[in-house]
């Protein structure tokens, strides 16, 4: 395909079309569907290449985040201090992992914290809104343990 080509495909297909698209739940759902969900702030990213769990023998480029806990509401966060998100793109559903910043991560079965999960950052912890947030989060893990 020439590069005529896939400019005009690029121009004429929506953004919209690459919009990263699933269900919003509130943080209660997340928090009661969730194995596991804690606070964490990142230290390190890297790009490596993850094998398809499923076996197909593919791989893909990924990125490893190696974190230190801060808190944990619910579970036991990964004993490797690694979670994954694909490559921050346009309209993959990546969470964008960024060494020095917190977030709450809430990963799948093989680590991944993509926006789906429910997982997010916060650029200031102890910004109002985010104070809210984690002190919503530590009632519900207090609900759960009672």
């Amino acid at each position: 395909m020439n590069c005529r080509r896939l400019f005009a495909i690029a121009v004429l297909v929506p953004a919209t079309s690459w919009a990263c698209s699933f269900k919003h739940r509130t943080l209660e759902e997340v928090f009661a569907q969730a194995t596991t969900v804690y606070r964490a702030r990142l230290v390190e990213a890297k790009l490596v290449n993850f094998k398809d769990p499923m076996g197909s023998g593919q791989q893909a480029e990924i990125v490893e985040g190696k974190f230190v806990v801060q808190d944990v509401f619910k579970g036991k966060p990964p004993a490797n201090g690694i979670v994954r998100d694909l490559p921050f793109g346009p309209g993959n559903c990546s969470l964008g992992l960024l060494p020095g910043w917190e977030y709450i991560f809430i990963p799948d079965e093989n680590g991944f914290v993509l926006l789906p999960s429910g997982s997010f950052s916060f650029l200031n912890p102890d910004a109002p809104e985010a104070r809210a947030m984690l002190e919503q989060l530590h009632s519900l893990g207090k609900r759960l343990s009672q």
